[in-house]
C-alpha cells in the first residue's frame, strides 16, 4: 500500500480516552478527524478478496450538545459467517503493506484465541459471526491502514470502564461486559460502572490491545489536539463518544525509581543473598557492576530498579543487608513492552517461554533459561539443543506464526480451493462476537 500526500510524520502520541466508550467505528471516526482519508481507507481495504461492496459514510453528528465525528461502514448484510481461516487468507491475499497485514491478521488471532478459550474451541474451529460482518472487518482492517495514513504514530490508552446489563449476539444474550471484551482486556486496567449499555465492544478492545499500550490515570500529558466520535448509543446520560487525544509530546512513559550505592568494604559472598533479598522487597531490576573507587579500592555499584511505591522497602534493606552508609534514590522514565508468560510442549517436554509484543504489532518470545536447564537434565540433551528446539516451537505459537499455519502456509500464499472447501466443512462452531 503506497502513502499518499495526508500522511502525518509529524504526529504526536495518541492518547486514546475510552471513557465514554470504544468501538470499532468510534476509533476508526477518530484517525479520520486526525487526518486519515475515508475515501483512501476505503480504496485500501476493498482490496481484501472476497469483501463484499461496502462504502464509508464520515461526517458529523450533534449528541449531548458536543459536535464529534461519525463513522459508518453501510453494506447489504447477507454474509453467512466467516472462519478465522477465511479472513486471514483475505488479509494476506490482499496487497496491503505488510505491517498493516500483520496488525490486522495479528487482531483477528486475538479475537479468535479469546473465543476460542470461551467456548474451548481450537482455532481452526473458530467463526465469528458480527466480528466476520463486513462492517467489523473494515473498521479493524480499515483502523491499521488508516494508521499507516498517518506514519503509525505510538497509541496509548487510559484504563477502560465497562458496563452492566445484557447484550443478544448470535449465542444469545450475554451479561455485560460480554465474555469476548473481559477475555480480551486480561491484563489491562479495567474499572467496573454502574452505567447500563456496552461501553466497550470486542472490537474497540481487540484493537486497543494490538496497537496501544496503557497509560496511568495519574499520568500527565500535554495536549496538541483532541477529536472525538460518536458511536450508535444515543440513549442515556452518557452518550457513547470516543475521545483520542493527540499529544505534543513524543509518549508518556513509566515512572520508576532508580536506587544506588557503591560499595567497597562487604564479604563478595553476602551479594547473592542481596539480589534475592531485593527482588524479594519489590525490584524489578539489580545490577551489580565492579568500580574502582577511592584510594584505588575495587568495589560494587548496586543499582536497583522499583516502583515507586517499593522505593521506601529497598532503601530500608540496603542499609540492613549492606555495609553501605548512604544511597542515591532518583527518578527515570522506563519504557515497557507488554509482556506475558506461556507453556510451550517440545520433545523434552514443557518448557515455560515469555513474550513480548513490539511497537509495530509483533511478538517476539524467547524460552526461560531454567526450563531449558530442567529439560536438558531430565532428558540427557544438549542445553543448546533443547534451547534451539524452545525457540522454534515459541516462534511457531506467536500470531504470525500462527497466523502461516491457519492460512496454510507461507505469506500472502492462500490455500487452493478444494483445501478451503474442506477446512470450511470441518470447521463447525465456534463464532464471535460484536463490534
Amino acid at each position: 500500500m503506497k502513502r499518499d500526500g495526508n500522511t502525518r510524520a509529524d504526529m504526536g502520541a495518541l492518547v486514546v480516552d475510552p471513557t465514554g466508550g470504544l468501538s470499532g467505528d468510534m476509533f476508526l471516526g477518530c484517525l479520520f478527524a486526525l487526518g486519515a482519508d475515508p475515501k483512501l481507507v476505503a480504496r485500501d481495504v476493498a482490496t481484501l478478496p472476497g469483501l463484499e461492496p461496502f462504502r464509508i459514510v464520515f461526517g458529523r453528528i450533534k449528541r449531548g450538545g458536543i459536535v464529534m465525528h461519525r463513522a459508518r461502514v453501510e453494506y447489504e448484510p447477507s454474509r453467512h459467517a466467516r472462519t478465522l481461516r477465511e479472513i486471514l487468507e483475505m488479509i494476506d491475499g490482499s496487497p496491503l503493506d505488510r505491517r498493516v497485514r500483520d496488525l490486522a491478521s495479528g487482531a483477528f488471532l486475538l479475537l479468535g484465541e479469546a473465543e476460542g478459550r470461551i467456548h474451548g474451541r481450537p482455532l481452526e474451529e473458530v467463526h465469528f459471526h458480527e466480528v466476520g460482518a463486513v462492517d467489523s472487518i473494515v473498521d479493524i482492517v480499515g483502523s491499521m491502514a488508516a494508521l499507516a495514513h498517518l506514519g503509525f504514530p505510538p497509541i496509548w490508552h487510559r484504563p477502560f470502564r465497562v458496563g452492566t446489563g445484557t447484550v443478544r449476539i448470535a449465542h444469545g444474550e450475554l451479561p455485560l461486559p460480554a465474555p469476548a471484551t473481559l477475555e480480551l482486556l486480561a491484563g489491562r486496567t479495567v474499572h467496573f460502572v454502574d452505567r447500563p449499555g456496552e461501553i466497550v465492544t470486542p472490537t474497540g478492545a481487540v484493537l486497543m490491545k494490538t496497537i496501544a499500550r496503557e497509560i496511568g490515570e495519574d499520568r500527565p500529558v500535554v495536549p496538541r489536539r483532541i477529536v472525538s466520535a460518536a458511536g450508535t448509543r444515543e440513549t442515556g446520560e452518557t452518550p457513547g463518544m470516543l475521545r483520542v487525544i493527540e499529544t505534543a509530546e513524543a509518549g508518556p512513559e513509566r515512572t520508576v525509581a532508580v536506587v544506588s550505592t557503591t560499595i567497597d568494604d562487604m564479604n563478595p559472598e553476602i551479594y547473592g543473598w542481596l539480589r534475592e533479598a531485593l527482588a524479594g522487597a519489590g525490584a524489578l531490576d539489580v545490577c551489580l557492576a565492579p568500580v574502582m573507587m577511592k584510594k584505588d579500592r575495587p568495589g560494587v555499584l548496586v543499582t536497583v530498579i522499583c516502583e515507586e511505591s517499593a522505593r521506601d522497602r529497598v532503601v530500608e534493606l540496603l542499609f540492613r543487608e549492606t555495609t553501605t552508609l548512604g544511597v542515591r534514590v532518583s527518578r527515570e522514565e522506563r519504557v515497557e513492552l507488554e509482556r506475558w508468560g506461556g507453556t510451550i510442549e517440545t520433545p523434552f517436554g514443557d518448557i515455560a517461554v515469555k513474550y513480548a509484543r513490539l511497537p509495530g504489532g509483533g511478538v517476539r518470545c524467547a524460552p526461560e533459561y531454567d526450563a531449558c536447564r530442567e529439560a536438558a537434565g531430565r532428558s540427557g540433551a544438549a542445553l543448546l539443543d533443547v534451547y534451539r528446539q524452545a525457540c522454534g516451537v515459541a516462534k511457531a505459537a506467536t500470531p504470525a506464526g500462527k497466523a502461516r499455519r491457519t492460512a496454510g502456509g507461507g505469506a500472502r500464499r492462500a490455500a487452493p480451493p478444494a483445501a478451503k472447501r474442506a477446512n470450511a466443512g470441518r470447521a463447525r462452531g465456534k463464532e464471535t462476537k460484536r463490534r
